[in-house]
């Protein structure tokens, strides 16, 4: 017998993919300008926090959490070029993403020593917290 609709073995349907561009911490409405109606379930960001700049860092947090909501999952891989204290999940940037997101690390991979991926996960809002 035979899979049914939806079933398992059933073929995915094949989804388009979108590119648009966003610019950290300009965007006002970056779920809209990225064609999302709600916030997605995970984001991926790989070699984006880098250099030195607060400034970039802070707009890049502030990007991260208009576009999730609580619960959504954020993986970042850091490679070599990571600021510093991102590693060890220290540092400014983390700093200022912790008012926001749960952070954990996983362990590194022995073949791949300079990568670190880290998952953060979008806290309630303030408001909700209170008790």
């Amino acid at each position: 017998a035979g899979a049914g609709a939806g079933g398992a073995g059933a073929a995915a349907e094949p989804v388009p993919v979108r590119v648009r561009r966003l610019k950290w911490g300009e965007d006002a409405f970056p779920l809209e300008t990225l064609g999302l109606g709600r916030p997605p379930d995970v984001l991926l960001a790989v070699d984006v926090v880098y250099g030195r700049e607060e400034r970039v860092w802070s707009a890049l947090v502030e990007t991260l959490v208009a576009l999730s909501c609580e619960g959504t999952l954020v993986l970042m891989a850091h490679g070599n070029g990571a600021a510093p204290g991102v590693h060890s999940m220290g540092g400014r940037f983390y700093e200022m993403a912790a008012d926001h997101f749960e952070a954990a690390s996983l362990p590194a991979d022995a073949e791949h020593p300079g990568c670190q991926i880290h998952c953060l996960v979008r806290r309630p809002p303030p408001e909700s917290r209170r008790g």
